[in-house]
């Protein structure tokens, strides 16, 4: 710990200040920390932070009676052993770690026809992207592809957030008619 001391960049009057403030209540700065957590690397790192944080209110630190320091230093350690355990909590709660275990079967292979079928569709949507209307081009690309709202999709057309719904439901209908027409016109080719 004392060689992160000397690593953090300060003045000499402030680095054999940090280190003294260190010799002298590293024990407690422990103790307050294991009423927290169990595991010496968390203690470890609790203290740590605690020190850096320490040393951004150096100036407050200087001037005052051991007495007072001594309390700042408990309630610094406590604080940042309450934060961590805050984080580590939301972690549990929000991320799931990736393994084979947690990922079924289902979820981890797609069928093949699925990978074709999607790459037909794929192709046969680029092919009459360009004969669209540049608003329907807006809508689609917006919605589907950009994921914007559609307060964003009215900025950019400039109409009400309330008409979206409805253009969106007509840009649908334009792209699938001309899907359908291009797809008949191949079939009767075919004949």
């Amino acid at each position: 710990m004392i060689s992160f001391i000397c690593a953090i960049p300060q003045e000499p009057d402030d680095k054999a200040f940090m280190l003294s403030l260190y010799d002298s209540y590293y024990k407690l700065m422990y103790s307050i920390a294991y009423k927290y957590v169990s595991d010496i690397l968390t203690v470890d790192d609790i203290v740590q932070d605690s020190i850096v944080s320490l040393y951004g209110k150096i100036d407050i630190l200087k001037p005052m009676p051991d007495k007072v320091l001594a309390g700042y230093i408990v309630s610094t350690v406590r604080n940042t052993a309450i934060n961590r355990l805050r984080v580590k909590e939301y972690e549990k709660d929000h991320i799931a770690e990736f393994t084979e275990e947690n990922v079924s079967g289902a979820d981890r292979y797609v069928p093949m026809e699925t990978l074709l079928v999607l790459a037909e569709r794929r192709k046969a949507l680029l092919d009459i992207w360009p004969v669209l209307p540049k608003e329907t081009q807006i809508l689609l690309k917006g919605k589907y592809i950009l994921g914007y709202t559609d307060q964003e999709l009215a900025c950019q057309l400039k109409c009400k957030p309330s008409s979206i719904r409805m253009k969106l439901t007509r840009a649908r209908r334009a792209a699938l008619l001309l899907l359908s027409e291009r797809n008949e016109v191949k079939e009767h080719d075919k004949t």
